[in-house]
């Protein structure tokens, strides 16, 4: 089991447009932790200092682990760079009128955030993909299709999975809930109850053709294995015209 005590995390990040850092799972996290995300400018990579502060780190670190000839060599030319780095002038900050002229004084008030632990372990535990709601608004999942909601039909939702329990989201808002129960395989689910509906904002406004317990309605359907159909094996016919036996000419 992973463990999160203590862990302190930034309050936004900054980022390229790299795929990574636009896809669904690193906005996921980042909204499940509070974690405001950003990117820069296309085209604009000095927007983002991380890239100048990486090649001045380095170039500090080596130049004192060249001198290095033990591990507490390294640890020590390791706790030099962090202050030679944190605490020295830097010309980025020289123009301030606060006084604060070093990098530890400039982010010397920010001290992140820690969410609770389980929090964090939800967040980076969870499975999550997406789907798009059939016209009936359902999310086919594995080999089964649950109930979403029919008023956002063709729209992606959201289809998380933390420990026992699958939960169908959009923009943010819990759609339904159910419990899970998964085959030796790990890909295919064996069982899938106790659906649950919550209330969002999402609802259809079109009224109910019957009143509940009128019709059995299934919210929870196990499709049909895939029916895999063989190929048929093409066949090569030659037809050759036969030449003409009275020596005429076509």
């Amino acid at each position: 089991m992973l463990r999160f005590a203590g862990t302190v995390f930034p309050r936004m990040l900054v980022s390229d447009n790299g795929s990574i850092f636009l896809s669904h799972d690193t906005r996921r996290v980042c909204a499940q932790l509070g974690i405001e995300k950003k990117e820069i400018k296309k085209g604009k990579p000095y927007q983002n200092y991380i890239e100048a502060a990486f090649g001045v780190q380095r170039r500090m670190a080596d130049w004192s682990f060249e001198k290095a000839q033990t591990w507490e060599d390294l640890l020590a030319a390791h706790d030099k760079w962090m202050r030679d780095y944190n605490f020295q002038k830097h010309m980025a900050h020289e123009e301030r009128q606060d006084g604060c002229h070093r990098p530890a004084e400039v982010l010397g008030w920010i001290k992140g955030m820690q969410p609770e632990e389980a929090v964090v372990h939800e967040a980076f535990s969870a499975i999550c993909e997406t789907r798009r709601l059939d016209k009936a608004g359902y999310a086919k999942f594995r080999n089964w299709s649950l109930y979403g909601e029919r008023a956002l039909a063709g729209e992606i939702t959201q289809v998380n999975i933390f420990q026992n329990f699958l939960t169908l989201e959009y923009e943010q808002e819990k759609l339904s809930r159910y419990s899970v129960e998964w085959q030796l395989d790990e890909r295919h689910l064996a069982r899938v109850g106790n659906p649950r509906f919550y209330r969002h904002p999402y609802q259809s406004p079109q009224q109910e053709l019957w009143q509940p317990g009128e019709v059995e309605w299934f919210v929870i359907i196990r499709n049909a294995p895939p029916v895999r159909r063989r190929k048929r094996k093409s066949r090569l016919v030659v037809m050759q015209l036969s030449l003409l036996l009275d020596g005429t000419e076509g």
